[in-house]
């Protein structure tokens, strides 16, 4: 199977129509803006809310409206965006009328919602809009009880009120040696990206995690903190078949007592038995995800890689990050607008079986990915830097001198964005690339003053 055969299964969805996208920065959609021309889209219209780092569309390509918002973290900015879309600003809605007067454009549900999104943007139907039903399952106090009833062998965990007492009667029944990892419920909302968790070691850190939750949650959930390496699995569900695709690491690095979720990639490689075991989970998960709320589309399972095997900690229930790394090692694969048309319920010829050994194959021949975050210093302009790896750190690469990774940086609506993409042939497959980028972090923050501050890997252990 090649990438060609779903371009021409999705060409029909757009070819020859206009196209609205919303729910991202304009510079992040270039690449869908050029797939949807590629696949013979009349013409798109972007609404962003903010710039972004990166390359922006061709104006050839796309209208372009921005309207910036500001935000202190990406959940406080999902949020924002969805109040956006719920109560379009003026500048959006002159937008849509100059570009499409008459409602025939075909309207994309946003890539990432953690809220409820409205049926329609200006009387225009989001298409692929996420199931309502599938939030409650991102909450952290909700999903131990899903992985009972999926069968999936967890860490025990305690849900209780976000009382000193409480929490801390729960550590110590909890806590193997490491401290307690304590995760607020979605009263407030969902949230993710490590933003709702804190890492509690000691009287002192629980005492702070206390208060910081008793502001946010009704109740809070308390895991022994796990070690090993973050990663995830991911899944696509279809009516007949649970695509499940490779590990993903998740670059969670330690900055007590935060955690700082900093990207995804595909370099490394838990034992075979153990990728094995997790694929097995993801399918049961998808299976289960189909016969309670008649789930469509893809789903992320993230967790902890620790000595006894693959131990989950959220279920999201939506196209995560690490499959949009996995999906961008096929060339010319839409695999964003297939995941649209399966949640739409579109009856098209997926051939899923064929889908998934394309994914897997293609995810393991090509390696990619890297690390990356926001930051409170604001960049205006956007900069790329090619890094050179020096005694276990990174340096400027000479003239001349072949690269080891890359460093992107520019605007962000919370202040500047940092990017570290790690070139495929010079980078180290089989083992985590956490400690690469905390050495990436370290020299944006000694060359560039980006204040991220100190930063830990996550510690690989036997897994076997």
């Amino acid at each position: 199977m090649e990438a060609a055969y779903y371009q021409e299964l999705i060409r029909p969805l757009v070819g020859g129509r206009r196209v609205v996208l919303c729910g991202q920065l304009l510079n992040g959609s270039t690449a869908l803006v050029e797939t949807l021309r590629a696949l013979g889209a009349e013409r798109c219209l972007v609404l962003a809310h903010g710039i972004g780092t990166g390359r922006a569309p061709s104006p050839d390509d796309a209208d372009q409206v921005v309207v910036e918002t500001r935000a202190t973290n990406v959940i406080q900015e999902f949020r924002q965006v969805e109040r956006l879309l719920a109560r379009p600003p003026a500048a959006f809605l002159e937008a849509l009328s100059r570009f499409d007067p008459d409602h025939r454009a075909l309207t994309l549900a946003p890539p990432i919602s953690i809220g409820p999104l409205p049926t329609t943007l200006d009387g225009r139907r989001f298409f692929g809009r996420r199931q309502p039903v599938s939030l409650a399952l991102e909450d952290k106090v909700a999903v131990d009880a899903f992985w009972d009833g999926s069968g999936v062998a967890r860490a025990p965990s305690a849900i209780v009120p976000p009382t000193l007492a409480d929490v801390a009667e729960a550590a110590n029944s909890l806590d193997r040696g490491q401290g307690v990892v304590v995760a607020a419920d979605a009263r407030e909302g969902i949230h993710g990206g490590a933003e709702g968790l804190r890492w509690a070691r000691d009287d002192a850190e629980l005492a702070e995690a206390a208060d910081f939750f008793r502001a946010i949650s009704d109740r809070v959930r308390v895991m022994p903190f796990l070690e090993g390496i973050p990663c995830s699995i991911h899944g696509i569900v279809f009516p007949d078949h649970v695509v499940t695709v490779r590990p993903v690491e998740m670059v969670t690095l330690r900055q007590p007592p935060r955690l700082r979720y900093c990207g995804a990639a595909t370099f490394w490689d838990p034992p075979r038995q153990r990728r094995t075991e997790m694929r097995e989970v993801a399918r049961s998960v998808g299976e289960r995800l189909r016969e309670t709320i008649g789930y469509r589309g893809a789903f992320t399972i993230d967790g902890i890689m620790t000595e006894q095997g693959f131990l989950p900690t959220e279920l999201n229930p939506r196209f995560g990050a690490g499959l949009g790394v996995i999906g961008r090692a096929i060339a010319g694969l839409p695999l964003g607008l297939l995941q649209l048309a399966i949640v739409e319920g579109l009856d098209l010829d997926y051939r899923p079986a064929d889908l998934e050994e394309m994914l897997v194959a293609g995810a393991d021949e090509h390696r990619s990915g890297g690390a990356w975050t926001t930051v409170s210093r604001v960049f205006t302009e956007m900069e790329e830097v090619r890094l050179a790896r020096i005694d276990g750190g990174f340096a400027r690469a000479a003239e001349g001198e072949e690269a080891d990774a890359t460093l992107s940086i520019g605007p962000s609506n919370l202040g500047g964005f940092v990017r570290f993409a790690a070139v495929p042939e010079r980078t180290p497959t089989g083992i985590s690339i956490a400690p690469r980028a905390v050495a990436f972090f370290a020299f944006a923050d000694r060359e560039l003053e980006t204040g991220i501050g100190p930063l830990e890997p996550a510690r690989e252990l036997g897994s076997g």
